[in-house]
């Protein structure tokens, strides 16, 4: 049994505006979308996905179809952004706390399972180090994390960065997804914190390991970055940093249901031994996803 911890059910890994323009075409086009992404965790026997977010709506039809399939589906409805910053393809704006508190009395109705925040931008290919400013400030973080836990709400956090992995830390989050360019320093916070980290190397190792010629002109500076978190995963797994597997999958060149064993691989490859890679991954998978160990 496998858990995905980290994917995007409205992006297909290929062309993302043209799925969704698919997508919205009709509900009978949007369910059979959407059931074959759960067919290709099903039939690779990952019986357990948590969602990045989307903007579009798709959760409630999600959720049944996961049902259907036998699937523990784990969605936070949407993401939320602060307005100006990274986050409007996953997620809805706010401004300010009053916004945060009017957007979840609306997400209530909907149940979600768990807070997402995208608290820095994505890693920018041109320029090594670059991934935006933070988006939230210590207030604001201090205030969604306050709340969520107050609804008994995880919260997962989309951050890259020293400054934004210290800042999430420090508020108690309790996934840090992606977490590129961080220390020892960071490291070592989480493991002292016991947050759960989603280090998502497939997308930079599948963009490498294709041969991609969309990012020929980047490509190094990706690889820079790719073997930096790869060093970094094994510097974490060896300290006792928790480590879960979420691919990132519907990330372009990352596909569904197959990404999980990209990121299993480069995890693999980054050194942790498999053994030890499946069991961290099914016990952090259950503790990110909120689900009991041994309940699947």
């Amino acid at each position: 049994m496998f858990i995905e911890t980290h994917m995007h059910i409205s992006l297909d890994g290929i062309d993302a505006v043209g799925f969704r323009r698919q997508i919205k075409e009709s509900e009978n086009k949007a369910k059979e979308l959407i059931r074959n992404n759960m067919l290709a965790y099903k039939n690779r026997g990952i019986i357990a996905i948590r969602d990045g977010g989307d903007p579009i709506n798709l959760s409630r039809l999600t959720r049944r179809i996961a049902q259907e399939e036998g699937i523990i589906y784990k969605t936070p409805i949407h993401a939320i952004y602060k307005k100006g910053h990274y986050g409007s393809f996953i997620g809805k704006p706010i401004e300010d706390i009053g916004d945060f508190k009017r957007v979840c009395l609306s997400m209530k109705r909907e149940k979600p399972d768990f807070i997402k925040i995208p608290l820095s931008g994505m890693m920018d290919f041109n320029k090594y180090g670059d991934v935006g400013t933070i988006a939230f400030t210590n207030e604001e973080l201090n205030y969604i994390v306050n709340y969520a836990k107050d609804e008994n709400l995880p919260v997962m956090v989309h951050v890259n960065s020293r400054e934004g992995i210290q800042r999430a830390i420090k508020a108690g989050v309790d996934t840090i997804e992606h977490g590129y360019y961080m220390t020892e320093e960071e490291l070592w916070g989480l493991k002292e914190s016991n947050i759960i980290w989603i280090p998502t190397l497939a997308p930079l190792g599948n963009i490498i390991y294709s041969n991609d010629q969309k990012y020929k002109k980047q490509i190094n500076t990706i690889q820079k970055i790719f073997d930096e978190q790869s060093r970094a995963v094994l510097r974490g797994y060896e300290i006792g940093v928790k480590l879960a597997i979420g691919s990132d999958a519907g990330a372009y060149k990352v596909p569904h249901g197959s990404g999980y064993f990209d990121e299993f691989n480069y995890m693999n490859k980054a050194g942790i031994d498999k053994k030890k890679l499946t069991e961290l991954a099914y016990v952090n998978g259950c503790k990110a996803l909120n689900i009991a160990v041994g309940k699947m």
